[in-house]
């Protein structure tokens, strides 16, 4: 019971759902989630370090970047296919993943 609840509270905060959204579209590091929410690299290590206590993601060093993808786990994919389904028409969702679309680590200074 106790990793359901830390799963719906983990999601149950804005920025770490569109993070976690933002994920499934691919995997980031820290500067490339702050191009796109533009909020404190703090609060969104924060929120990463909370989404992987929940299972719902992993990270793994790629030279210089530490990057975070979904875990591959059943319970973190089938929650996001309920999500995808209900943020569809998100406008926040649709802008966040034209964002990441566009952003690169390279070209950001991290």
């Amino acid at each position: 019971m106790r990793e359901v609840a830390a799963l719906f509270k983990s999601l149950g905060d804005e920025n770490r759902l569109r993070i976690f959204m933002m994920l499934a579209e691919r995997p980031m590091c820290v500067c490339e989630i702050n191009a796109v929410l533009n909020v404190a690299l703090s609060t969104i290590s924060a929120h990463l370090k909370n989404l992987k206590y929940a299972r719902l993601i992993e990270d793994s060093k790629e030279g210089r970047w530490v990057v975070y993808r979904l875990a591959e786990n059943d319970f973190a994919l089938s929650i996001l296919n309920l999500l995808k389904s209900k943020l569809a028409d998100d406008e926040v969702f649709k802008s966040d993943i034209q964002k990441v679309r566009k952003i690169s680590r390279e070209d950001l200074v991290c």
